[in-house]
């Protein structure tokens, strides 16, 4: 019996170039933020940090909605500024009924797509067989991603695909 141990794939350090325009703080350094993981053309917000520059949250994060009650005075308005450039990462969380080959189906989906997918959780539960699957996703074009929704909600049994906010509930 031979077992092949394979090795976590290193997350990719560079995703490009973040292209967040910052109102009047030219040169600032930005970043998205992990916990909610903003991608054009979602609704943002910034959020200026100790030492670390702006941090960008989607507008409907809770981190962001903490931070509007706490520390309003640290705010700050930005914009995506032109077209994106890098790769960003997008979780995506599938229910569907489960079935015999539910999960290569949807992997199917993903191949054709050209998605990397950088991480996956899948459990199904109840006496109604519901498969709950979450995928942390790479992808070059944010454009691209309802083309991938559309594509995911039409595979068989699937009832409901939608964007998650990464490592829980959304």
């Amino acid at each position: 019996l031979a077992v092949e141990i394979l090795q976590p794939r290193r997350k990719r350090s560079d995703t490009g170039t973040v292209r967040v325009h910052v109102e009047g703080l030219d040169g600032m350094m930005v970043k998205l933020s992990r916990c909610c993981t903003p991608v054009p053309p979602d609704e943002i917000m910034g959020f200026v940090t100790r030492g670390r520059g702006v941090s960008v949250h989607r507008s409907d994060c809770a981190n962001a909605v903490s931070l509007m009650a706490d520390q309003a005075d640290r705010l700050i308005d930005v914009d995506w500024d032109g077209n994106p450039e890098g790769r960003f990462v997008v979780s995506v969380e599938i229910k569907a009924l489960d079935r015999p080959r539910l999960l290569l189906d949807v992997f199917g989906v993903l191949a054709d797509n050209h998605v990397n997918v950088m991480a996956t959780s899948t459990a199904t539960s109840g006496a109604d067989r519901v498969a709950t699957m979450r995928f942390e996703i790479e992808i070059g074009d944010p454009s691209h991603l309802e083309v991938l929704l559309r594509s995911l909600r039409e595979v068989d049994s699937v009832y409901d695909v939608h964007r998650a906010v990464p490592g829980g509930g959304d």
